[in-house]
């Protein structure tokens, strides 16, 4: 039962949740079972941390049913029930929040041709409507339901006249579905560039060409994705990017943080494309930074109220990469809290272990890599890395050789690391065995094989040892 769907479905409800759930339970529309009722306060009891030995179904049964012999089969019953009720409960919330339900309801008076109470309804859902300030993909579905319930209350009037209803029901149908299309395609280009797919973007191209025609596009989001749009398909044209940084701030009381959260990282990638390609680097890196910086303190990136691992990484290596090291040192500091608990003190240790290290304070850096559990395995990679340059610096042969022995196996044998990973790393731990062993007639070769290697992680580093021997 510990590790039932009920449970794991239940590890996921906020505390508001927990209450409303029980209300929702409680009330004989939606179930008629009272000792649903009963297992599921057991249940919240018990919660959040749902121990095997207090979820043991022959301790809940006789709970629940003091005076009756054990059944397997009637708790198995009650497990399903609350399951199906939880999954109904949680669509009835998605439906309550996204204002969903006041459209089925308009929708129900307008076919019982009930003018008098559809009428008074209708204007107050469009008051709600316009209220509603967070431009969402819901907002723009929304307001197209409304206006074709709308186009469906005049026809039933047959009026000749419907104040152009037709028109803004079709000019809504439009918003949503350019919006809705424009960021499918956008998500589409940017698999392109990450994995070896091809996808039929022609008719966005047809949506891309009529809207860049325009001379003003009235929703300010739709802008957004359409100038992302340009920035993908043309990556060249730094204008596009320009025009998105100022895009961006003008509209971004309007956007929810879901959509802010994507919208920031396709400015970011951009960014981190650029990085490695343009010659303006460091004005790119500053970009990049300010953009991770703008999604942390409004708390847009966070997930689930947490700030994500790979968003700090990424901040501390564009901090190191500026030599902003006072700076990042105090950002390390600072945010490693706002790390889920799981991973704060890997992130705290690995990245003041690097800090050292770029300083060159190889002790120190030896000592923090000491105190990281390894949590997860880009860790272990970034660790593993790490000591084998410090190994070099020293000038420590024997540890190298015997850590490169036991990294490239761990990195051949762990089935958690994508065979691109594997390459990218095999392949530095290969040429770097290559330097310690060569005499200085073959660095040249060496040199040739680290800028022609594809998949290649610390590329610069290699090549400075290179000119160095």
């Amino acid at each position: 039962m510990h590790e039932s769907k009920l449970i794991e479905l239940l590890k996921t409800f906020q505390k508001g949740e927990w209450r409303r759930f029980k209300e929702f339970l409680q009330s004989p529309y939606f179930n008629k079972r009272e000792d649903l009722v009963a297992f599921y306060s057991y249940l919240m009891t018990i919660a959040p941390e749902f121990s095997a030995k207090k979820l043991r179904k022959e301790l809940i049964y006789q709970k629940l049913y003091p005076k009756q012999p054990f059944q397997d089969k009637q708790i198995r019953y009650l497990m399903n029930y609350t399951l199906r009720a939880a999954e109904q409960f949680l669509g009835q919330e998605k439906m309550e929040r996204l204002g969903a339900r006041e459209n089925y309801t308009l929708e129900a008076l307008v076919d019982r041709k009930l003018e008098k109470h559809a009428k008074r309804y209708f204007e107050g859902s469009t008051l709600l409507h316009h209220k509603t300030h967070l431009k969402s993909s819901e907002y723009y579905y929304s307001k197209y339901k409304l206006s074709d319930i709308a186009t469906t209350y005049f026809s039933n009037q047959d009026l000749r006249k419907d104040g152009g209803q037709l028109a803004i029901t079709s000019s809504n149908l439009d918003h949503f579905y350019w919006f809705k299309k424009l960021k499918y395609s956008c998500g589409m280009l940017n698999r392109q560039q990450l994995f070896s797919v091809e996808y039929d973007l022609r008719f966005a191209k047809i949506i891309y060409d009529y809207l860049n025609a325009q001379d003003q596009i009235a929703e300010p989001i739709i802008s957004i994705y359409l100038q992302i749009f340009k920035m993908l398909i043309h990556p060249e044209q730094e204008e596009h990017f320009e025009r998105l940084r100022k895009l961006i701030p003008r509209s971004s009381e309007e956007i929810p943080n879901i959509e802010k959260q994507e919208i920031y990282h396709y400015a970011i990638n951009y960014c981190g494309s650029q990085i490695k390609y343009n010659n303006r680097k460091e004005y790119y890196a500053n970009e990049c930074l300010n953009l991770y910086l703008e999604g942390i303190e409004q708390e847009f990136l966070f997930v689930d109220g947490f700030l994500s691992p790979w968003d700090f990484k990424n901040v501390v290596k564009l901090g190191f990469n500026l030599k902003r090291y006072d700076w990042t040192e105090q950002f390390i500091q600072d945010y490693h809290r706002k790390l889920a608990l799981e991973f704060q003190k890997d992130a705290l240790n690995y990245n003041l272990a690097d800090l050292a290290y770029r300083k060159g304070n190889y002790g120190e850096a030896q000592y923090h890599l000491l105190l990281v559990a390894y949590s997860d395995v880009f860790y272990t990679l970034g660790a593993k890395t790490m000591l084998l340059k410090i190994y070099y610096e020293n000038e420590e042969i024997e540890p190298l050789f015997s850590l490169i022995a036991s990294f490239s196996i761990f990195i051949r044998r762990n089935k958690e690391i994508s065979e691109n990973f594997k390459e990218t790393y095999l392949n530095f731990t290969t040429i770097l065995h290559q330097i310690v062993r060569a005499n200085r007639k073959k660095i040249p070769t060496i040199i040739e094989k680290i800028n022609t290697t594809e998949t290649l992680t610390n590329r610069s580093w290699l090549l400075k040892i290179c000119q160095e021997i």
